[in-house]
């Protein structure tokens, strides 16, 4: 059986911040569990698209450490605009729809490695908040 088990909400420094420390909420990564964890995004800033049309990213292993950039990275690119390898990555990944770290990790750029390197800094920026999903027991 399969169903999510967090929600990932994502704001950010210079126009994300609310006076809480994250409303308006740019969007949210849901991440889901089944025979292999995935990721996917819910925007709510209207002014992020993900790279291509990549709508899932399933990483390397359960909560492995790069899940959550590798995740910001290809569903919210305009975060990380100033990044050099962002054009190039953006450009071989425009028809694709998933990012699999784990089984296919062999078909993923060689030049994700480089731009997550690149993007560190600015997604440490990141004003992140994580919901932990239980069942409301009555």
């Amino acid at each position: 059986m399969a169903g999510y088990s967090k929600i990932y909400f994502i704001g950010g420094k210079g126009g994300f911040l609310g006076a809480d420390g994250i409303n308006p909420i740019a969007l949210q990564i849901w991440q889901g569990e089944g025979n292999r964890q995935w990721l996917e995004a819910h925007y709510f800033d209207n002014k992020l698209s993900p790279i291509g049309n990549i709508n899932t990213i399933i990483p390397e292993g359960p909560d492995h450490p790069n899940a959550l950039i590798d995740a910001c990275i290809a569903f919210a690119p305009k975060l990380f605009k100033g990044c050099k390898s962002l054009p190039k990555v953006a450009e071989k990944l425009q028809n694709e729809t998933r990012l699999d770290f784990d089984i296919r990790r062999d078909d993923i750029l060689k030049e994700w490695e480089q731009l997550r390197e690149e993007a560190r800094e600015i997604y440490e920026n990141l004003v992140i908040y994580v919901a932990e999903l239980k069942p409301l027991i009555k």
